[in-house]
């Protein structure tokens, strides 16, 4: 079928959305000129039709999770083996379901996307895989992976499996719950704004954001790509180590990546915490949602460290106060151009996924009510922002992106890692039939601490601390760009200091 010409009313109507001024003698030229340019567009639709992304092995859908399963962990369950030997020979792994699995549905936790089945694994899939793995199935994520709290899910929320009357974080929920409940070794988390972290803080587990870069995102619906990040999620640090050491690595295909990429050898970590010198950030213990009962468990955790022979100082960061808000200006514009890009964007160089171009753009005409509403919010403050202002406060939240890495990279000068509470409250209790402004507040005050390190790309590692009766504490460590092994260290010896 050939694409089909627009009207001259649908012409009239882009040049009044893009403020053209079109004369009725221009919409009759440019209509006959759109309709002669898509010739280009049918030659681009042939060459690429003649392409095919699966992988050679024998699909396995999987099937929908209907019951057994009292903290809606999955939402889809199958079995794919990988290699017959490697460093993760024999180990379940549960993917979160923004990732691309061949043949098995990928519903990014929403009702908008549901059906949709990518033809083409994502790079870490296929990495690990390669290394021995065994994908088991594919966990629940907040929708859209629009909130950190782990309520919004189409598929219900993920809640607490130490207490089912909180929520588990997200939006990396499902894949929490996974490692905690010890259903696999190894859950794999998308992290924009501390999708990894909280959740593994709020589940007592461990979650690495790795460096911007350092793990190829190819494959993943994303936000953004400036924040976007995935890593692994598993019950010890030397886990999460070896797990790292697979994924991470240059994938010509991802432009998130610089040209040449480390891979880092975190499979040998010690955690000397006699090596380990500790900047504690006073700001990320005053946020307003903070909790003196958090903020105390974290200390005796640092204070622990330190009796094992850590250099532990307490150190200011001012514009850790409003990195938050640098992030959600960033944000809500970013937001925006991807949707408007059909979920990927435009103007970079890598593999856009067309399968995932289409679906999206379909599903989100024919489905956008169903959105959350901490999506919905974002995309109309970033669309109004834009229209209202021309941009010019997302240029400017994007140039204090980089004044906030240099006053992180600054004191990381000086000691090897920043800690601060991975959240700096306990885990929120689940609220069912929420209106929109409480589901709001409730959708993000969890990441005051971790969506700054979205925005300036460090490496960002949760370790659990002492829990708080039966909910689970977490504190953030944080290092320089690149050295993942040393924030990796740091975790380490943190364990081996409780």
């Amino acid at each position: 079928m050939d694409l089909r010409a627009p009207t001259e009313a649908e012409v009239r109507q882009l040049g009044e959305e893009l403020q053209l001024d079109l004369t009725d003698t221009e919409v009759t030229a440019f209509r006959e000129r759109i309709a002669d340019g898509l010739a280009a567009y049918e030659t681009v639709r042939s060459r690429a039709g003649t392409r095919t992304g699966s992988p050679d092995r024998r699909l396995d859908a999987g099937h929908r999770v209907r019951e057994g399963d009292p903290y809606n962990a999955w939402i889809t369950r199958c079995e794919i083996a990988g290699a017959e030997a490697g460093p993760l020979d024999g180990w379940d792994i549960a993917v979160k379901d923004n990732v691309a699995v061949a043949g098995v549905e990928m519903t990014c936790g929403s009702q908008v996307m549901e059906g949709y089945v990518p033809t083409a694994d994502a790079t870490i899939v296929s990495r690990l895989l390669e290394a021995g793995g065994r994908i088991v199935g594919k966990t629940n994520m907040d929708d859209m992976a629009f909130t950190g709290n782990g309520h919004s899910s189409a598929f219900g929320p993920t809640l607490n499996p130490h207490d089912p009357e909180h929520v588990s974080g997200g939006s990396s929920g499902g894949s929490a719950i996974a490692v905690a409940e010890d259903q696999v070794e190894v859950g794999i988390g998308a992290d924009q704004g501390g999708s990894i972290r909280v959740p593994a803080a709020w589940c007592g587990v461990v979650g690495h954001k790795p460096t911007h870069g350092l793990v190829p995102y190819t494959g993943i619906a994303g936000i953004e790509n400036t924040i976007d990040h995935v890593g692994p999620i598993a019950s010890d640090v030397r886990t999460v180590g070896l797990v790292l050491s697979v994924l991470a690595g240059k994938d010509p295909a991802d432009p998130r990546q610089p040209d040449e990429v480390p891979e880092p050898n975190c499979t040998d970590i010690d955690g000397d915490p006699e090596t380990l010198s500790v900047a504690v950030v006073e700001e990320g213990f005053t946020r307003p949602e903070a909790e003196e009962a958090v903020n105390e468990r974290i200390n005796d955790g640092l204070s622990d460290l330190a009796a094992a022979g850590a250099t532990v100082d307490h150190v200011s960061v001012p514009m850790h106060d409003d990195a938050a808000d640098i992030y959600t200006v960033a944000l809500a514009e970013g937001t925006v151009a991807a949707f408007r890009g059909e979920g990927v964007g435009h103007n970079w160089r890598g593999h856009y996924d067309t399968g995932w171009v289409e679906a999206f753009g379909k599903f989100r005409r024919a489905q956008g009510g169903d959105f959350p509403p901490s999506y919905k919010y974002n995309l109309l403050l970033g669309a109004y922002t834009s229209q209202q202002y021309h941009s010019k406060y997302y240029a400017e939240a994007m140039n204090l992106r980089s004044e906030l890495r240099t006053a992180y990279d600054d004191l990381l000068a000086e000691y090897d890692v920043l800690a601060m509470p991975t959240t700096p409250q306990r885990p929120n209790e689940y609220v069912p039939d929420q209106d929109i402004h409480s589901f709001l507040d409730d959708a993000w005050g969890c990441l005051a601490n971790a969506c700054p390190f979205n925005a300036t790309g460090h490496p960002a590692l949760s370790v659990p601390v002492d829990p708080l009766g039966d909910l689970p504490v977490g504190v953030m460590l944080v290092g320089e760009h690149f050295d993942d092994a040393t924030v990796l260290e740091a975790g380490r010896a943190l364990e081996r200091a409780r």
